[in-house]
């Protein structure tokens, strides 16, 4: 035995993990000229190392959990909520965490201590947590129930106030139902679509769809789901006699430098990101009668990105809708209570539009009309079918 290496200082074994998977429900957007964005998702991405140590897809996972997969199992590894889910407030740069902390004391690096130093304040106090440069950070390590790597770990990063307070609460309800136990809890990592509201850059209140993430136990009764959590920690237990008494995982850190490049994309603005493809409740549980009045309301538009507002994109010929237009028009077929596949599958059908981008400006005032009515204003072209449900409109 090695201390400090093989085992800790008071002799525990040491099982150091390495971060082999990452799972994400975001994306960079390569937009040219040395440009990215970074652009929400409404589904998971499996993602691995490549040579350069950045992030690809996993062809593996992609094929075994699907392109669209929102929801899949995890087993957790330790009973320490931390090590399960680290938490911090964060400022991430380019090169480097700049500055970390718990809301009332912090760490920074600075010319003078480029290691760090004390910093105050902390918290909502900060002019940088003021102006969105610190953010809520959790990292989730688990690993894949039906896709287990030995020696490896995923890790689920993410900058969201409702994914870290909503991952943080179930994890506090798992260990209130078991006793505190962790290691080997078998559990589900949703995404699930939220309305929330955002102050844009004209200090207008408007409102959007997100997409946050929980960690959910679904069984008939408390008993049977206690009974459905003890058979993997059954394992854990048989696995923890044939190591020893003491036993520790550790997730090997990975240094900054590396982290850095991934989670500094995400430190944009909200007007700068790019809103997820809508999926939201399924037209067969809105009632008209109750259906609440829809807040007008415009997805957030990059400033960045061709073409800009009042700007027309063409191709082949055909003058396409601008950004401002196609956003707000998501926007309203959402708020109508259509789902993502749904909305596609009329777009392509009635008029052969591939998607929201691509309404040509002409056609724009007849599509809106039909969604924005539900169909009641058939399209020129064709009578529009009545809706019947799929599979796919079973909710995620």
């Amino acid at each position: 035995m090695i201390f400090g290496l093989t085992v800790s200082e008071t002799g525990e074994s040491l099982q150091r993990l390495a971060v082999t998977t990452k799972v994400a429900i975001g994306e960079v957007k390569d937009l040219g000229n040395g440009k990215t964005r970074p652009e929400k998702l409404d589904h998971f991405v499996f993602l691995r190392k490549n040579a350069t140590l950045e992030w690809d897809e996993d062809p593996e996972l992609m094929k075994h959990y699907g392109e669209a997969c929102r929801s899949f199992s995890i087993i957790l590894l330790d009973d320490d909520p931390e090590n399960v889910f680290r938490t911090e407030l964060a400022w991430w740069t380019k090169t480097e965490k700049k500055c970390w902390g718990d809301g009332r004391n912090a760490t920074r690096r600075t010319e003078k201590a480029p290691h760090g130093e004390d910093w105050t304040p902390c918290g909502d106090a900060c002019p940088d947590r003021q102006a969105k440069r610190c953010k809520p950070s959790g990292d989730l390590y688990f690993v894949l129930a039906d896709q287990p790597r030995l020696g490896a770990v995923c890790r689920l990063h993410t900058t969201s106030h409702r994914s870290v307070q909503q991952i943080h609460s179930a994890i506090e309800q798992i260990r209130t139902v078991t006793g505190g136990r962790l290691a080997g809890i078998r559990v589900q990592l949703a995404v699930r679509p939220e309305k929330a509201a955002y102050t844009d850059k004209d200090g207008l209140k408007r409102s959007t769809v997100v997409y946050a993430l929980n960690l959910e136990l679904s069984a008939q009764g408390m008993q049977k789901l206690v009974d459905q959590m003890t058979e993997n920690t059954k394992l854990f237990e048989s696995t923890k006699k044939l190591l020893g008494d003491g036993r520790r995982y550790l997730i090997e850190d990975e240094p900054d430098e590396v982290r850095a490049v991934e989670v500094a994309r995400e430190f944009h603005s909200v007007e700068e990101i790019a809103p997820a493809a809508p999926v939201i409740q399924q037209p067969s549980r809105i009632s008209a009668a109750s259906a609440p009045e829809p807040e007008p309301a415009a997805a957030p538009v990059p400033a960045d990105i061709w073409p800009k507002d009042g700007e027309k994109k063409s191709g082949n010929g055909v003058q396409f809708a601008n950004a401002a237009e196609s956003s707000k028009l998501r926007v309203m077929i959402v708020e109508r209570g259509y789902t993502n596949v749904e909305a596609k599958r009329m777009l392509k059908s009635l008029w052969d539009i591939p998607d929201t981008a691509h309404v040509p400006a002409e056609k724009y005032p007849e599509v809106w009309a039909y969604f924005d009515t539900k169909g009641e204003q058939k399209p020129n072209t064709t009578a529009a079918k009545p809706y019947q449900a799929t599979d796919e409109d079973l909710p995620f």
